[in-house]
């Protein structure tokens, strides 16, 4: 694949995200979606980030993750079935929307408790280095996650041991509604100084300079085993999740195609290096919104769990306990 190839379809994934955020945020508000957590604003990064992994490369993502998915070939279906709950979903309906998991394309489950990913991937690093493996792991979380003691936990024994792990903190500026600069009183990619590791921070609206930094940075995490920290610094466009109403803590915005827009921004980029016109980009868009609409109304119609489901996947073989559950309520 060439650069122009890999750029055009790394924005034709940043559009289909994005088409897929505001189409569920809609059916939430219609009552036939419970919860999401948006992820506008965010596609570049992610998908940038992206860009620079191998089939190989293990990610434990957090839930704000759709755009990352999707460029690593997940299907609409997987993350639609996910957010539904219904009876095709990987997690059989048992976790919150929004938290995914695709093992067959080395995404981990994701956890609501923020941060709690990282330290599962530095085991996972751990391993990798054990075994003389040359994959990585790529751990992703919010800006919010800098303060709690997993983030510390772990990128000390990353740091430590030489795990080749890339944490990737997605600065959004807002931990819910707690802004960034009441969070930490210090840049958060200067945190890797005190743990002696590797620390950057990268425009993460910016597609171009986001898999520019990332490419160089997997590389040399890839070839010396040693951890890096990289803050992406992006904007939260839409809300903390469907339950949150940003306009009560927060009065500056980036509007959905102003300026500021990572979509907005790929699109000038992609125009000036001549990889894309305006025509191509109506129909990468008319193209999306088409898949994701029959996407959304296919997987609408699979039922949701059957109720015995829920006493799945505990023991190999179901105990008398179990047995005479099952016989009380089915």
């Amino acid at each position: 694949m060439d650069e122009k190839e890999m750029f055009v379809n790394a924005y034709r994934t940043m559009v289909l995200a994005r088409t897929l955020d505001k189409k569920i945020v809609t059916a939430q508000r219609q009552g036939r979606v419970g919860f999401y957590t948006p992820t506008m604003g965010q596609e570049a990064l992610q998908v940038g980030m992206s860009m620079a992994l191998e089939k190989d490369d293990l990610i434990y993502e957090y839930y704000r993750d759709v755009p990352f998915m999707l460029h690593r070939g997940v299907p609409l279906e997987t993350l639609i079935d996910q957010i539904m709950g219904n009876s095709m979903d990987n997690e059989k309906g048992r976790q919150m929307p929004s938290h995914y998991s695709a093992k067959e394309y080395n995404f981990m489950s994701v956890q609501s408790p923020v941060a709690t990913n990282l330290p599962l991937a530095v085991g996972a690093g751990y391993a990798i280095k054990y075994r003389k493996k040359k994959n990585i792991v790529v751990t992703t979380f919010g800006d919010g996650s800098t303060s709690t003691p997993d983030f510390h936990a772990a990128m000390n024994m990353a740091a430590v041991f030489d795990l080749p792990v890339v944490f990737l903190c997605e600065n959004n500026k807002w931990a819910i509604s707690l802004p960034v600069e009441k969070q930490t009183k210090v840049e958060i990619w200067k945190k890797a100084e005190a743990y002696g590791m590797r620390g950057l921070k990268v425009d993460g609206n910016d597609l171009f300079a986001m898999y520019e930094v990332a490419k160089a940075e997997v590389e040399k995490t890839r070839n010396t085993g040693e951890p890096v920290l990289i803050e992406a610094v992006s904007y939260r466009m839409g809300p903390h999740s469907t339950s949150d109403d940003p306009s009560k803590y927060r009065t500056d915005t980036i509007p959905e195609g102003s300026e500021g827009d990572p979509i907005v921004i790929a699109e000038k980029k992609l125009k000036e290096k001549g990889y894309i016109d305006d025509a191509q980009i109506e129909n990468i868009k008319n193209e999306a919104k088409e898949l994701v609409d029959r996407k959304f109304e296919e997987r609408e119609k699979v039922p949701p769990p059957k109720p015995e489901s829920m006493f799945q996947d505990v023991y190999e073989n179901p105990t008398w306990i179990i047995e005479e559950e099952k016989g009380d309520i089915l």
